[in-house]
């Protein structure tokens, strides 16, 4: 039997990633995005909700908006999975580890409402705490702007003094997480998508630098909001993620082909 899948926030970076696949894998797939109306008399055997607002720096500007966009809309399709007895998958973020912005705060409570609904109601529903998802169609995030600038020689900006750490995740592995938990490979939980490897800023430059073979030019800035010093997951649901430096590989080509850039010459 095909199952019918809704994603939520299908067009965005991360959505359309998982859209696509499960098309090209025979599924029957349900984009809904901003604007989108839910198709009627479907029912739905999975909801993968990635629509959100993402941006901190937003957030603290707009708190309301990020209340409605992400709290509020991710307990509308947590009850519509209720209803149709569908498996809900929710992307939540590291950022929970420290709750100094409405983004942070949304995403930690949209995650304490998903283990609500499973108590209450037992419905097979998971929480992936997604580190810094990398990968082609990002076109913003550390390894996306300092990749750019290698190959433009444009200016980067760290903020910081560069020794944050953080774990970078491959957005092809966000799918293989998700194509588990819609295979029952997994049970219901919560699960960290990240590598355990933590790279600081500074050692990202550095990555990209080898395989790019470009020098970065950067300027430090002070951290427009208050973050976590070190976010690494302890205990990834992947144990075999792509390797950081292949990731980065494959956001150069993308760049290469998908944007109108003059790169530098060696």
């Amino acid at each position: 039997m095909r199952l019918n899948v809704l994603v939520t926030g299908h067009k965005g970076f991360i959505g359309s990633h998982v859209y696509s696949n499960l098309i090209r894998n025979g599924f029957t797939v349900y984009g809904l995005d901003r604007g989108d109306v839910l198709p009627e008399n479907v029912k739905f055997d999975v909801i993968v909700h990635l629509a959100a607002r993402s941006q901190v720096i937003e957030s603290v500007q707009l708190p309301y908006e990020y209340f409605q966009d992400n709290l509020a809309l991710t307990v509308k399709f947590l009850d519509l999975a209720r209803k149709h007895d569908a498996t809900f998958v929710f992307a939540s973020s590291a950022a929970i580890a420290k709750l100094s912005n409405p983004y942070a705060l949304t995403k930690k409570h949209s995650m304490d409402w998903v283990d609500l609904y499973r108590k209450l109601y037992g419905i097979r529903a998971f929480n992936l705490i997604l580190y810094n998802i990398y990968g082609e169609g990002n076109r913003k995030g550390a390894v996306y702007v300092f990749t750019k600038a290698a190959l433009t020689g444009e200016t980067a900006t760290v903020y910081g003094d560069g020794t944050h750490v953080r774990d970078y995740f491959y957005v092809g592995d966000v799918v293989r997480v998700i194509r588990s938990i819609i295979s029952g490979e997994l049970p219901p939980g919560d699960y960290e998508c990240g590598t355990g490897r933590g790279v600081s800023v500074i050692e990202l430059i550095q990555i990209i630098e080898r395989v790019t073979k470009r020098k970065i030019n950067y300027v430090h800035k002070d951290y427009p909001v208050d973050e976590v010093e070190y976010s690494v997951a302890k205990n990834p649901v992947l144990k075999n993620p792509l390797p950081l430096e292949e990731g980065i590989k494959r956001v150069v080509e993308f760049i290469k082909s998908s944007e109108n850039i003059r790169e530098i010459q060696s």
